[in-house]
């Protein structure tokens, strides 16, 4: 039975002949990819460690960026904040309780929140622009502490800044109005 003999040794010579194929790419890939091999090198090797005082403050990564990546939206929007002088926190607008007071010339604002990071002054910002209203982002320090406040308005009267303060609180911003000096 030599016909028998024959296809076994075509399927066994099939067999060995993928197995060397597959170990010999493995072998390749790794060359190439330089990776470490499984079970024997559990870790990476390190290169050369950076030393962060040769750095003087500049970025290691600088030659991966291109020109367009260097400028971002956000980075934009933090240059668009303006600094001006704020009013004092805390103090509750009250209503006026007749005509002769809404002609003193008083006007009141908004504050939709008071941050640290200036990021996150201008994540708020662009959620009130979402619900159609237009906010100012104002820089202030007291006592060696700069915020970041939110700001709307102003309003020449207290009733439409309460109105508003209360839209806003039922859209989940914690508000409060500001009697402007």
């Amino acid at each position: 039975m030599p016909g028998t003999q024959k296809k076994g040794s075509f399927f066994l010579g099939t067999m060995v002949g993928i197995l060397i194929g597959c170990v010999a790419c493995a072998a390749v890939a790794l060359f190439i990819t330089n990776a470490p091999i499984p079970f024997v090198e559990k870790v990476q090797k390190q290169s050369t460690p950076v030393d962060a005082a040769a750095l003087d403050g500049k970025d290691p990564n600088s030659a991966l960026y291109d020109a367009g990546t260097r400028g971002t939206p956000a980075d934009d929007a933090l240059s668009a904040i303006k600094t001006v002088q704020a009013p004092t926190a805390h103090e509750r607008a009250e209503e006026p309780t007749n005509a002769a007071d809404q002609a003193t010339g008083e006007s009141y604002s908004i504050q939709a929140g008071a941050f640290r990071n200036a990021k996150d002054a201008e994540k708020i910002r662009t959620e009130l622009a979402f619900i159609a209203l237009e906010a100012d982002v104002v820089k202030s320090t007291d006592a060696g502490v700069t915020l970041y406040r939110v700001f709307l308005g102003p309003f020449d009267t207290a009733r439409e800044a309460n109105e508003l303060q209360q839209r806003l609180t039922s859209n989940g911003f914690d508000a409060m109005v500001i009697k402007n000096k």
